[in-house]
């Protein structure tokens, strides 16, 4: 019998919208996801991650330290108790962290939730900073997941192209080809102003537009949608990758007059219109085959969002992952989950997608109480790996 490794992936995402987990196990022939699970945001520490990321805020190095101690002590205390409440338990954790800033240009990236506090309380290997090695190689250290979306797309099916698009606070897409040839790139903003627009409307009483109903109450701006479809980070030529500091919602306010539901609806569009663009310029117009795009992430539990991109793109299949059998909302962690089983393995998670330039680092592994026996696992493995 082979040997294993289960692996927790851990994310939190840009909405922060609370925390997913995916336990996966691991060997030499493939995985088998063992559970999945979420704990909520505490609202206080939510508020702190938000300011820290608002235009010209000001914090002083101190107070990055303390958000950097308290996100890994809830990342902790959140993972322990689910830790507990399964009968089968991880042998390593790999947490994303909570992003908090992202500048490729200038080789740096930030996701806090210090992984020492993980390993302390939960005792196990603790793997983490997944970006800084491919933004070490002159890459954008996003998106991260092809690698693991190239998985899904051989599990779905991709003899005629096919999309893995994951709609967050940030969108991304991965493209493979035929061939398995992959083509991956941030779009734009997912659900970062449709969220900000909802919670200026509710006045902080509901997070987003639950099923898309607020959306559709009201009129876009087709004035505005204009202006903002000229940002120039939607002309940009791939690889890219951007963040909630290339997009803070001063913009759409400052492109629309429009307020309430109407308000929510031009943030809508916009998330709709850069993703069908980012999908004619870069993939249709160049004669890429594409049958069918695979949604997952928040964005895919809008009925209006997902109605919208098959209205704007009525000659490509637009589905939900759900739709295609794979829970949309454990795409990402359990895509960690399997980088932090690659990097235990010392292997890279990233690709020429991102545009790094000769061999990656992996991310760095924080060893726990079970290193010992971890490590001759890790060597059966990698043995296993090499005789196949």
């Amino acid at each position: 019998m082979n040997e294993s490794i289960r692996v927790l992936g851990v994310m939190t995402g840009t909405s922060c919208d609370g925390l997913d987990a995916s336990c996966v196990d691991f060997n030499g022939d493939g995985s088998r996801i063992l559970w999945a699970d979420s704990a909520p945001y505490p609202a206080a520490l939510r508020k702190r991650v938000l300011q820290a990321q608002e235009p010209y805020t000001q914090a002083s190095l101190l107070d990055w330290h303390k958000l950097d101690r308290d996100l890994g002590d809830w990342y902790a205390k959140a993972l322990e108790q689910l830790i507990q409440k399964h009968s089968e338990k991880p042998d390593a954790i790999a947490n994303h962290g909570q992003t908090l800033g992202h500048h490729p240009k200038e080789r740096i990236t930030i996701q806090m939730g210090n992984p020492y506090e993980i390993a302390r309380k939960t005792r196990l290997t603790t793997v983490s900073g997944f970006r800084e090695g491919d933004l070490a190689a002159s890459g954008q250290g996003a998106p991260l997941l092809p690698l693991y979306h190239r998985l899904l797309a051989d599990i779905l099916g991709h003899s005629s192209g096919i999309a893995i698009h994951n709609i967050g606070g940030i969108s991304n897409l991965t493209y493979v080809g035929p061939e398995g040839d992959i083509l991956a790139f941030d779009t734009g903003p997912g659900n970062l102003w449709l969220d900000a627009a909802t919670e200026k409307l509710t006045r902080g009483k509901q997070r987003f537009d639950r099923d898309g109903k607020l959306a559709l109450k009201g009129e876009v701006d087709t004035g505005a949608l204009q202006k903002l479809m000229r940002i120039p980070f939607l002309k940009k030529p791939a690889p890219k990758s951007t963040g909630r500091d290339d997009f803070p919602f001063e913009i759409l306010l400052r492109a629309s007059k429009k307020k309430g539901e109407s308000l929510i609806a031009t943030a809508l569009w916009f998330t709709v219109e850069s993703i069908a663009q980012a999908y004619e310029k870069n993939i249709l117009s160049k004669g890429k085959p594409l049958q069918t795009i695979v949604v997952c992430g928040g964005g895919a539990k809008n009925p209006s969002l997902m109605e919208a991109l098959t209205i704007r793109l009525p000659n490509i299949e637009v589905i939900s992952s759900l739709d295609a059998g794979v829970d949309p909302s454990g795409i990402e962690s359990q895509g960690f989950a399997y980088f932090g089983f690659r990097s235990l393995l010392g292997l890279s998670s990233s690709g020429v997608w991102t545009g790094a330039k000769g061999w990656v680092p992996p991310a760095s592994i924080i060893p726990g109480e079970n290193w010992s026996t971890l490590t001759e696992r890790i060597k059966i493995i990698r043995d296993q790996i090499k005789t196949q």
